[in-house]
């Protein structure tokens, strides 16, 4: 009895454990969606910003609108990437693997982000237009920082 008992909690245990891979992996698409949908729209901001500075017209109101899309992003990043949801998820997606292999260098490495951030929505906040140049560069270096290691290199 008790033999038996114990098959069936083994059982139990397996199919547990099979369906639980098989939701992460189902859920990985929208996980990788969502992380590149969010990605972009940061990127969009960011650009908008960078081509105000180039052309002279940076505004006080464009400096607060990105701040608070990096700001969520940076936020939103502790979710966006799931064990599962790398290249063997079999969707297309620049994150290597190296994310879940060397994950406390990668999550060091997005909390220098939420820390540059940080600093950037506080100029935001100050409205002082002139401290923008030092925010961007420290938040390209923490860009830089996971880019260089964690990002496909686009062609």
């Amino acid at each position: 009895m008790l033999k038996n008992r114990t098959r069936k909690l083994t059982v139990l245990v397996i199919v547990g454990v099979i369906a639980s891979a098989m939701t992460v992996q189902a859920a990985a698409p929208d996980t990788i969606k969502t992380r590149q949908d969010g990605l972009k729209e940061m990127g969009k901001a960011f650009k908008v910003m960078l081509d105000e500075m180039k052309a002279g017209k940076l505004s006080a109101e464009t400096v607060k609108d990105t701040s608070a899309k990096i700001t969520k992003t940076a936020d939103a990043m502790a979710n966006w990437f799931p064990e599962g949801s790398g290249p063997e998820a079999g969707v297309k997606t620049a994150a290597k693997p190296e994310i879940w292999t060397d994950r406390a260098d990668f999550d060091s490495k997005r909390e220098k982000f939420v820390e540059a951030a940080g600093k950037f929505a506080e100029i935001a906040s100050a409205g002082d237009l002139t401290a923008v140049g030092g925010g961007v560069r420290g938040l390209g270096g923490a860009c830089k920082g996971c880019h260089d290691k964690y990002r496909v290199k686009e062609d």
